[in-house]
């Protein structure tokens, strides 16, 4: 059973956390937030327990770490779950600044754990279907390719309202 500690608790962690519980080979042991509502929230819905993310990463028996939080915090929490020796999947992009993501890869690699980000674009039917109708030369050669892409579904009401405040909209 692969023991994985959450770390986020907004719209894309609710996502993960249904997946984690989902499926019969893994388990969602801990969730951890700055905001403890939303922690408790996803906690309460999964069966779970909020701790503070030192907890989780200290952990032994925690196998894997989940980061869905705020893109500042991606390379940090890679590098210190890794370093724990933690597997890692990670929300995309690992950092907004390409030298600080590229340190974050050279002190992972040392550490010989796992780390995925979490861009699942590359496996969309959608995706897969253009790639191949490019490389059998179906559509010419591709010069500018410009993708917009969406959630299967708008968040809430409530996701927009909040994101409305905390942004001064």
């Amino acid at each position: 059973m692969l023991k994985v500690g959450l770390l986020g608790a907004g719209r894309i962690a609710g996502v993960h956390a249904t997946a984690i519980t989902s499926h019969p080979g893994s388990s969602l042991v801990a969730v951890s937030d700055i905001n403890t509502a939303a922690a408790q929230k996803i906690a309460a819905q999964y069966g779970t327990e909020v701790r503070d993310t030192d907890n989780i990463l200290q952990d032994r028996t925690i196998d894997a770490v989940l980061i869905a939080t705020s893109t500042d915090t991606h390379s940090d929490l890679i590098e210190r779950a890794t370093a724990a020796g933690k597997a890692v999947l990670c929300e995309k992009p690992v950092d907004l600044s390409l030298a600080r993501a590229r340190a974050c890869q050279e002190a992972v690699a040392s550490t010989g754990c796992p780390v995925m980000i979490g861009f699942n674009r590359r496996f969309d039917p959608n995706f897969s279907t253009l790639k191949k109708a490019v490389d059998a030369g179906e559509i010419g050669k591709p010069e500018l390719l410009s993708i917009t892409s969406f959630d299967p579904a708008p968040p809430p009401v409530s996701y927009i309202t909040v994101w409305a405040v905390s942004s001064g909209t």
